[in-house]
């Protein structure tokens, strides 16, 4: 089986290392940080990367560990009016093979973390400086005064919105800010209990602005998140914190059961949304890219982690059917993945855009759509990104034509490692 490395220890890589672990690949995790000390808030996952999770065997702790929602409410910014309920939790299951389930980030990466310890060597503080794709194999160099060589069969660049190993193969192509900011609040069960109802997921719907509130931890922590378009600049970040006054001043004249949540935060985090412009291509020769690295996309259809999830399932299951030829593994990978992150991508800006309508009749319109929803989907607006199924798409999509491992040698890495002729070996200081 081919060793593989990957770059980076977030929620995609850790699941790519436990999808690949199962299918008895060799992994070493390479993760430039110098801890496994995880910062973050909320974090929502679809039943369409939950239901592959749990075929990871993670079904139990994933349940132990997140909030399984009975309802998502979706009012106005304002009054907090009721403009669309669905109905979720034990009842959504048998359509969808498993539940939505929500997140204090850092709990989930403890439980993906703690499996991939026991399957992969997972090493802190190694950055990748540099990537070689060398025709029968490829390696990474790290930084520092050693210049540490690691020998690989496959390359996965996870490593973030910013990664380096896209900067690597494709040129420093910059993330784009999208305008908005969002801020990221945990509250304590004790302070909010009497605030937010149990089981229900709260979005509220204004100009410019958009609220979501919810149970995280078992129910222990609440989520209190507000997305600002043309807020002041911020930078990417999972840690930045600031204080809950700085969010309050954006929302003059919204519904105060929402504000009185966000007072109530201990934690408060605040990140500019980046994005990626859509790549044709993902994988060169034997170094392929995944998750926010391969199409970070803004957060308001809650996909940017069940999209690593599915990409690291896909990477298992490609590079499990074709392990004597991972380049034509890597490009059926690829295939199966680029065209359903490229509608997410467009599809989460689109619900932006339908989120912020100001007051008036465009508003009036969505608002009258939102009413009658349930009639033709009744697990809500959602329900189309839930239904699909990456082990479907890999069992419809064609095979790749497998060529003779004997003749995999380095004549072409130039052309498959980058663009316009930058060479097989590429580097960063």
């Amino acid at each position: 089986m081919p060793r593989v490395v990957i770059v980076g220890a977030g929620i995609g890589g850790l699941s790519a290392t436990i999808a690949l672990a199962q299918r008895g690949f060799e992994v070493e995790v390479l993760e430039q940080r110098p801890s496994a000390c995880e910062i973050g808030a909320s974090l929502s996952l679809g039943p369409n990367a939950v239901r592959l999770l749990d075929e990871l065997g993670l079904k139990e702790v994933l349940r132990q560990t997140g909030a399984i929602p009975r309802a998502v409410d979706l009012v106005r910014w304002d009054d907090g009016r009721l403009l669309h309920r669905t109905e979720l939790g034990a009842s959504m299951e048998p359509h969808f093979s498993a539940p939505q389930l929500d997140f204090f980030r850092p709990e989930l990466h403890e439980v993906l973390l703690a499996r991939a310890e026991q399957v992969a060597s997972i090493r802190f503080g190694a950055r990748v400086v540099a990537v070689a794709d060398e025709g029968r194999t490829c390696h990474v160099v790290l930084g520092g005064t050693d210049r540490e060589r690691v020998e690989a069969t496959v390359v996965v660049g996870a490593d973030g919105v910013s990664s380096t190993v896209r900067q690597l193969l494709v040129g420093k192509d910059q993330p784009v800010f999208s305008g908005t900011v969002v801020y990221r609040g945990i509250a304590d069960r004790r302070d909010v209990a009497d605030l937010h109802p149990a089981g229900v997921n709260c979005y509220w719907l204004g100009p410019n602005r958009h609220g979501v509130s919810y149970w995280l931890s078992g129910g222990e922590r609440l989520a209190v998140t507000c997305a600002v378009r043309d807020a002041a600049w911020s930078q990417e970040s999972w840690t930045l914190q600031t204080a809950p006054t700085e969010v309050l001043g954006y929302l003059e004249g919204w519904h105060e059961p929402f504000l009185e949540r966000i007072r109530r935060c201990t934690l408060m985090l605040r990140s500019a949304v980046y994005v990626r412009q859509p790549l044709a291509q993902w994988s060169f020769g034997r170094v392929t890219l995944l998750g926010d690295a391969a199409h970070a996309m803004q957060p308001f259809e809650a996909q940017g982690a069940a999209q690593a999830v599915e990409d690291a399932y896909a990477l298992a299951a490609c590079l499990a059917e074709g392990p004597d030829d991972v380049r034509a593994a890597l490009q059926r990978y690829a295939a199966v993945r680029i065209e359903r992150t490229r509608e997410l991508q467009d599809s989460s800006r689109a619900a932006a855009e339908a989120f912020y309508l100001p007051d008036g009749e465009e508003q009036r319109r969505r608002d009258a759509e939102y009413a009658v929803l349930h009639r033709r989907q009744p697990w809500g607006p959602r329900q189309p990104l839930w239904e699909y199924d990456v082990r479907a798409a890999l069992r419809s999509a064609p095979r790749a034509a497998h060529g003779d491992a004997s003749h995999d040698t380095g004549s072409s890495a130039s052309d498959d490692l980058g663009y316009s002729g930058r060479s097989a070996s590429a580097s960063v200081l």
